[in-house]
């Protein structure tokens, strides 16, 4: 059989304009997966509010983020994608490797069709998502089970489910950790994820053992799927790596919208927590992303720093994501390699 590799994201706006925002929107706002309502309501939502209002307020904070290749996340995408590439090719190994997104070019139905015509018949199929939910990993799974079922002869289909306790991806972010924190220069590290509804996290509970409390210590059979429960393993992961006492760091949650309840602790009252328990100078780390994007260098490294700041702080620092970090490309060739020889 011939093999690939197909490197899978949410994908990204294709410039940091109305029309830019409003062409990615229209997929985004239409996944089901993401927005689990009635098609209606979803309909009203994508088109009454998100395309005429969201899409130019958020066009302008796209803009204050673009780099000059491009969108951070495709850039870094990019990057990643030829990194692996380069590295089969120096073992000899005859592996494809390609980007596939959800809601941008190159969609992933685009990368199936190039995978067929290449006669790529074993996929390792793997997300840039740590963590496994739903509204990511379950939705791009759909997409290229239902691109494979197009083929003339149905490829083999390998998925990786998350990221959170590969070795190699834990490694990656504790060597990064390393050159950007010095717990002797702060007060505190505050991991940070991206939120989710509670409702997202009760319908994937298949056996009714979410709490939102305890129950996501430890990973287990129960809750392997809960994205809440990967979130703080992931967490307890590159501590133990880095050798950190649990005093050091906490854990939050960002980007919430609506009225709903999401999961906690939010991020913004954490930080005033924080602030009031006398932690002024703090580093915020982002797991769930793999590559700084509109929720890391917007949100929080402007929109929550200058909460923090406003509220007292002294020292508010952002560590960088991933991003094109030489530790982050090999952890993920290693794990296609890992996966794809079976091991």
């Amino acid at each position: 059989m011939s093999k690939a590799v197909l490197l899978l994201n949410l994908g990204t706006p294709a410039e940091p304009t109305t029309k830019g925002l409003r062409d990615f929107y229209k997929y985004f706002f239409s996944d089901p997966y993401v927005f689990d309502m009635n098609p209606l309501g979803r309909w009203l939502l994508r088109n009454l509010i998100i395309l005429p209002f969201r899409a130019p307020k958020t066009a302008k904070d796209y803009a204050s983020i673009w780099m000059e290749e491009g969108s951070p996340l495709k850039v870094y995408a990019d990057r990643l994608q030829s990194s692996v590439q380069s590295a089969y090719r120096e073992t000899g190994e005859d592996v494809l490797v390609l980007n596939g997104m959800a809601y941008s070019e190159p969609f992933i139905s685009q990368a199936m069709a190039e995978l067929e015509a290449k006669g790529r018949d074993e996929i390792l199929v793997l997300p840039l998502f740590p963590q496994y939910s739903t509204a990511t990993t379950a939705s791009v799974f759909h997409e290229v089970r239902q691109a494979a079922e197009k083929w003339s002869t149905r490829p083999r289909l390998q998925f990786v489910d998350d990221l959170f306790s590969e070795p190699a991806f834990i490694r990656a972010w504790s060597i990064l950790i390393s050159k950007h924190v010095n717990l002797k220069e702060i007060d505190h590290v505050v991991f940070s994820y991206h939120g989710l509804p509670e409702s997202n996290i009760k319908k994937a509970d298949s056996v009714g053992v979410c709490e939102f409390k305890q129950c996501c210590a430890q990973i287990n059979e129960a809750n392997r799927y809960c994205y809440r429960a990967q979130c703080m393993a992931t967490t307890k992961n590159i501590v133990e790596a880095l050798g950190w006492d649990e005093d050091a760091y906490s854990i939050a949650f960002q980007s919430r919208f609506g009225r709903q309840a999401w999961i906690q602790p939010y991020l913004d009252e954490h930080l005033t927590s924080l602030l009031e328990n006398g932690g002024k100078k703090i580093a915020v780390v982002t797991p769930s992303f793999v590559s700084d994007c509109l929720e890391t260098i917007h949100e929080i490294g402007i929109e929550y720093r200058e909460q923090f700041m406003l509220g007292g702080g002294e020292v508010f620092h952002l560590v960088p994501n991933l991003n094109d970090d030489p530790a982050w490309f090999r952890s993920v060739f290693e794990i296609s390699q890992t996966h794809l020889h079976g091991s």
